[in-house]
């Protein structure tokens, strides 16, 4: 084998431990493997890197998702200008992205929950999820969910602009008023004190998208 054979495959060989590392068990060589793809020159403009990249936005370890959320947001972002994804990769990016369902996003406001540095990034990404609003709005009026998730939904709702979320929203902010109304302003139960902590964001959320 002469050495531009060699070198190859050593290139080659790294490459394929990485890609294997990124669905390893271990969450610690998912998290190695993500940040070395995402460093490789040239990642941006293979859309079968992106692809698999994606991935680990609904990554089961949170510390992965998030460095994951990082790595996907910053890609989109265009500061400097003109250095964005290219069409083809933002085209596979957009196709993951568009089939996120409401079980999904919650991995996501997961780790806007934990994560503050994960806001900007999420935006970027949610941007390219047509079809998020209907899940967001589902997630805003879950009262299943802890209430920081169906907060983050809220802010994101608004953020991203989400026009068909302001149903919910509203829904959510006359529910809120109907049960003041009801027992003066001390809320007892539980579901009512959470409904109560939602209020402000639900209010600049809905500001927002009325002022769209």
């Amino acid at each position: 084998m002469n050495q531009e054979k060699k070198d190859n495959f050593r290139t080659d060989s790294y490459l394929w431990t990485t890609l294997e590392n990124l669905i390893a068990p271990d969450p610690d060589l998912r998290d190695a493997a993500l940040e070395e793809l995402g460093q490789l020159e040239g990642c941006q403009e293979q859309p079968l890197l992106i692809y698999l990249l994606a991935t680990r936005l609904l990554d089961p370890d949170l510390e992965v998702r998030f460095h994951a959320v990082q790595l996907i947001g910053n890609l989109l972002s265009y500061d400097p200008p003109n250095e964005g994804l290219p069409d083809d990769s933002l085209k596979t990016l957009a196709e993951f992205t568009t089939h996120l369902e409401k079980e999904q996003l919650i991995k996501l406001m997961e780790v806007s929950v934990k994560y503050l540095a994960a806001e900007d990034p999420l935006v970027n990404i949610l941007k390219l999820c047509s079809y998020a609003g209907k899940a967001l709005g589902g997630i805003v009026n879950d009262r299943k969910l802890p209430v920081e998730i169906r907060q983050q939904a809220i802010y994101f709702c608004g953020e991203v602009g989400f026009l068909n979320t302001a149903t919910a929203i509203r829904n959510l902010i006359r529910r809120v008023g109907k049960d003041k109304a009801k027992s003066g302003l001390n809320l007892t139960r539980k579901k009512h004190q959470d409904e109560g902590k939602l209020l402000p964001y639900a209010v600049a959320a809905l500001s927002k998208l009325e002022g769209s």
